[in-house]
């Protein structure tokens, strides 16, 4: 879900903390400790954790190790971030990671970065997941200038490939994945005004 990957020379001086994005329905702010139990409820809900946990029920320890985890991805400028809508309620998370070790072993997805957004069902439908996702691409291009993110969207979630799509990523392939077949997807930040 959350990998730090293997530090980067160019990642490990200089990179400033996460900030605090803004776009025009809410925020992105830096997830924290305290966000556990909201972390929580978005990835147990039955439609989010169908593809992004394959099915499966994170525990609280998993939890609290994916925070940690955003915590030691800081200084690299990664991590997680809570998505706050219009009235600071937390309508789910997104984050910037090291591909999971499932693709990692893929040419085209060795070494890159990926973005997570998980969406509680309750927030569905208002455009949080594009605002925040665009918010999340604009951080990537600058000020981390990172060339490119990927994506791995799960072949039956609709929803996702639509995501991908309004968001301006390319699909690439289909690939064989834990739990079922895999789009991969690719967005090129060089385009992206720096």
């Amino acid at each position: 879900m959350l990998r730090a990957g293997p530090p980067r020379a160019k990642e490990t001086t200089g990179t400033p903390m996460k900030p605090t994005l803004q776009f025009d329905s809410g925020r992105l702010r830096p997830a924290r400790h305290e966000d556990l139990e909201r972390l929580l409820a978005v990835l147990r809900a039955p439609v989010v954790r169908r593809f992004l946990c394959d099915a499966r029920v994170v525990s609280r320890d998993e939890g609290q190790e994916m925070l940690a985890t955003s915590e030691l991805l800081d200084r690299r400028g990664l991590g997680l971030w809570a998505i706050e809508g219009g009235e600071g309620h937390v309508a789910g998370f997104v984050g910037l990671g090291s591909v999971s070790d499932a693709l990692a072993h893929l040419s085209d997805m060795a070494g890159q970065i990926e973005p997570l957004v998980a969406l509680h069902p309750d927030s569905f439908g208002q455009g949080l997941a594009t605002a925040a996702l665009r918010a999340l691409i604009g951080y990537a291009a600058v000020p981390l200038r990172l060339p490119r993110l990927v994506a791995a969207v799960d072949l039956q979630n609709l929803a996702s490939h639509a995501l991908m799509g309004r968001c301006g990523f390319c699909r690439v392939r289909t690939v064989p994945g834990p739990a079922q077949r895999l789009v991969l997807y690719r967005l090129d930040l060089g385009r992206i005004s720096r």
